[in-house]
């Protein structure tokens, strides 16, 4: 499953070069902290999809979220989990900035055997400022809903749902 996760991401990242300006496809890159009890946790996540109008963008995407609520003393959890999931995001209005409202669903997986496998869902507010036609910069407020993980190894839990803050490049 680990190979299949990772050979789908490097497909995408291969198609957002190879097709970056065709007709209708739109690519995304962001990264945010998801503001949770936790020491750290950070989100970076990639999109790629078709805009279908000024209005709707469909696509699919992958992420890595990790966490930690290590102490200085080594007591405590971390791990890394790979969200993989649908996106839908709506425009408001198709002007150089723009709101937009966006959701996706999916599943997070885990690339040790820490942590099981979780739904993933994450809606977000955002506001696009596009700096041409085919870049524009994302600012958005996104909640992560993911229930609290166990480690198995270590001692401890993870909250890993939050709000996130994210910064993204769209093209």
């Amino acid at each position: 499953m680990r190979k299949f996760i990772l050979s789908a991401i490097l497909a995408m990242v291969a198609i957002t070069f190879a097709h970056g300006q065709g007709k209708g496809y739109k690519g995304m890159v962001d990264a945010g902290w998801i503001l949770v009890s936790e020491k750290v946790a950070f989100q970076a996540t990639t999109i790629h999809g078709w805009q279908f109008n000024p209005y709707l963008f469909v696509g699919g995407g992958a992420g890595v979220n990790y966490y930690s609520n290590k102490k200085s003393g080594g007591d405590g959890a971390s791990g890394v989990l790979i969200p993989v999931f649908a996106d839908v995001r709506g425009y408001v209005i198709p002007k150089k900035i723009s709101p937009y409202g966006e959701v996706k669903i999916g599943a997070s997986i885990p690339i040790t055997d820490w942590f099981s496998t979780s739904p993933y869902v994450a809606p977000a507010l955002g506001c696009r400022f596009g700096l041409s036609s085919d870049w524009a910069i994302d600012v958005a407020v996104e909640y992560v809903l993911q229930k609290k993980m166990r480690n198995t190894v270590g001692n401890g839990e993870i909250s890993t749902g939050g709000l996130c803050l994210k910064l993204g490049v769209e093209f």
